[in-house]
């Protein structure tokens, strides 16, 4: 019964060919090791992927990731609340309406930025970042910070290529961003 799951399990990975005599005849137990852990991580990465694609919650991730590796803000020296922000924005679990609404069943398109108040904007990732007027002053200033330092000229970006480099790039500053407009954002939504 074990010996029969075991068979299984390596049909499923396609590593049971592997284990075949004939076929493995003179090949070392290092290189099968090897092609058998290679198959193994791209049958992951393969999940992986389709994974993402099936969760709408990670909008902005999927245009993020293309790999599956660590990422560069991971690896970078920051305080814990700069992480989470980042990561909680490019997760798509950051408090914006466009999440915030999936709770109280609002339709998505219906999720409309509360600091703008023009029931036209939905409030997401790209509104609140690159969009939302309450914010200019402090978005003037760390695009102006942004570009300066990463040699990068926005103006000629579109707003999905600016999304992609804030949440790839300087990360930061960028964390820092997120987390004073996201100051703002609680004071004025309090406040109406």
């Amino acid at each position: 019964m074990v010996q029969r799951a075991k068979i299984s399990e390596m049909e499923k990975c396609e590593l049971l060919e592997l284990f075949n005599n004939n076929y493995t005849n003179g090949l070392s137990v290092k290189f099968i090791a090897n092609y058998s852990e290679l198959l193994l991580r791209q049958k992951h990465h393969d999940k992986w992927k389709l994974d993402i694609m099936n969760m709408p919650k990670l909008r902005t991730f999927r245009c993020l990731e293309t790999n599956f590796e660590t990422q560069q803000y991971i690896t970078t020296n920051m305080t814990r609340q700069q992480r989470s922000t980042l990561a909680r924005m490019r997760c798509g679990t950051f408090p914006l309406e466009l999440e915030l609404g999936r709770y109280r069943g609002i339709p998505s398109n219906r999720r409309f930025c509360k600091v703008c108040n023009d029931n036209v904007s939905v409030e997401d990732e790209k509104h609140f970042l690159i969009k939302c007027p309450l914010y200019s002053c402090e978005r003037n200033n760390a695009f102006a910070d942004f570009q300066q330092r990463n040699n990068i000229d926005l103006s000629v970006l579109s707003d999905d290529e600016i999304l992609i480099k804030l949440l790839t790039t300087d990360c930061k500053l960028v964390s820092n961003y997120i987390f004073n407009i996201s100051k703002n954002q609680n004071s004025v939504t309090f406040s109406l």
